[in-house]
């Protein structure tokens, strides 16, 4: 089976700390190591963007970015953040759940790492577009477990999924309305605040029941404003809703993103607003139970 270990001799399940990678509470995917981590995912062949049809917003003049890179309007999640987070939360072989699975970079890393996957989506294109990469991963031998999409709606199905049954939550939610994904009833970015703040405090709460007792939760998280400017308060929403829930936050990191676009777009922002260019997130880990237990289960660095 060919992992990342084309990378290293290390297969990605031993728990080890990343060559380079270090867990530092601010995380630098602008440095060498990192890019070159990412690199040698892409050249696997990651096609998140496949199966999105979406519009990027700047909400409020905040110019946001949900994650690491955004072209011709889409996001996509940083392969080696998911590594990583899977290797120093998750035991050897266990099941981690993805609310929010969007593409498929989640699913095929944890898949790659005999990890145990299984993501919600709400767009059955997304959905097809993920079989489609697993397919491809699984002839070209990439795949030491079988990722599992659900297509639905959070709120349906994860009441329907067993608790206490995840030995880790991993996800990136929708950061409200700063992407629109689609007009689906259901769907977060295209609920009204309230609204948004109501579904995304339950969807957190059926995952910390979904997680077993001493493990942890992994959100990663972006701040987001209002038509006015002002900040909504994302990142505190998601740290009450989980305390509410009984997990609590264990772990509070910097995600370090490449500059990018934003030196220039950052003059006639700061001279309108005084509004900071953003190139970073959250990534806010939680325990549900005791950490020196969650740990114990954890293979040795």
């Amino acid at each position: 089976m060919s992992q990342l270990a084309l990378i290293d001799a290390a297969p990605v399940t031993t728990g080890r700390v990343l060559p380079g990678i270090q867990p530092f509470s601010v995380l630098r995917t602008d440095l060498g190591p990192w890019r070159d981590r990412r690199r040698a995912w892409e050249d696997l062949g990651l096609h998140s963007r496949r199966g999105r049809d979406v519009t990027t917003f700047n909400t409020g003049g905040s110019f946001g970015r949900r994650l690491a890179d955004v072209n011709g309007g889409l996001s996509t999640f940083d392969p080696v953040l998911a590594e990583a987070s899977y290797t120093w939360y998750c035991p050897d072989g266990g099941q981690i759940l993805d609310p929010f699975a969007g593409g498929s970079v989640r699913g095929l890393v944890a898949a790659n790492g005999g990890f145990r996957y299984t993501g919600i989506d709400l767009s059955p294109v997304q959905i097809d577009a993920n079989e489609e990469a697993a397919a491809d991963w699984r002839t070209r031998d990439l795949l030491a477990s079988e990722p599992r999409w659900i297509h639905g709606d959070a709120l349906e199905e994860l009441p329907e999924l067993p608790t206490a049954h995840a030995d880790y939550v991993f996800t990136c939610p929708p950061y409200h309305d700063l992407e629109r994904y689609s007009d689906h009833p259901a769907d977060l970015s295209a609920m009204r605040w309230s609204e948004f703040a109501e579904a995304y405090s339950a969807i957190i709460a059926e995952t910390v029941r979904c997680l077993a007792p001493h493990r942890f939760a992994t959100w990663v998280v972006g701040e987001v404003r209002n038509s006015g400017g002002i900040a909504r308060g994302l990142v505190p929403l998601t740290i009450a809703a989980h305390e509410a829930a009984g997990a609590r936050l264990y772990n509070d990191a910097i995600l370090v993103n490449t500059l990018g676009t934003v030196p220039m777009r950052l003059g006639a922002q700061w001279r309108a607003s005084r509004k900071m260019g953003r190139h970073h997130q959250y990534v806010l880990t939680f325990i549900k139970g005791d950490p020196r237990k969650a740990t114990a289960s954890l293979p040795t660095p």
